[in-house]
């Protein structure tokens, strides 16, 4: 087990253990160069790493050099995906059932961070009545996906809207269902809506 810090006044910290069968074992005081036996068996060990001080010098090297320079770059690495935003693209489509019920699938993908407010409308209030399949999932790209669907009445579809909200938008994303842009699928009974502003 090994890690290293930088500390905030520019002094390095660092460790270096090791261990068999579930205990302490030897471990390495890079103040000193010197390697600190924790079992009898250890010893040895010590004894042998302690004979050849070029070895215990990249150790330490390792710890205050080497080590440190991966933190850093990982670190800018954290900041960086954690400023990362991409907004969410919506996709509202529908699946007739029979005369009397459809539903709503509304989609939302390549959006991060993962966190996503998605629900479902009517007349401007928020519908949680029918409402299934919320589950945000990750993508092959890094983004995320989320699917909501809401079983309805065609006659009632005017009403519903599919509300977005993501660090990534200046607003919620609306999208609504409408007839006269709507383009059917030669294959199935799905139907794409446009987004509404």
């Amino acid at each position: 087990m090994w890690g290293c810090e930088l500390k905030k006044d520019g002094s390095k910290g660092g460790f270096l253990h090791y261990g068999y069968d579930g205990r302490d074992f030897i471990s390495f005081d890079k103040e000193t160069l010197r390697w600190v036996a924790a079992q009898p068996q250890a010893e040895k060990v010590k004894e042998k790493w302690e004979d050849h001080p070029g070895w215990t010098q990249k150790k330490k090297i390792y710890l205050e050099k080497t080590c440190i320079e991966w933190l850093q770059r990982y670190w800018f690495y954290r900041k960086k995906a954690l400023q990362r935003m991409e907004p969410p693209v919506g996709n509202l489509t529908r699946k007739v059932v029979d005369d009397s019920l459809e539903v709503l699938i509304c989609q939302a993908f390549g959006f991060y961070p993962k966190e996503i407010q998605a629900t479902w409308t009517r007349d401007g209030e928020i519908w949680e009545t029918k409402t299934s399949s919320r589950n945000v999932s990750p993508t092959s790209d890094g983004t995320y996906y989320v699917r909501l669907c809401i079983e309805i009445d065609p006659k009632e579809r005017d009403r519903f809207r599919c509300r977005l909200e993501h660090k990534g938008l200046q607003g919620p994303l609306v999208l609504a269902f409408k007839k006269e842009t709507a383009l059917r699928e030669e294959c199935g009974k799905q139907v794409l809506g446009t987004l509404e502003k």
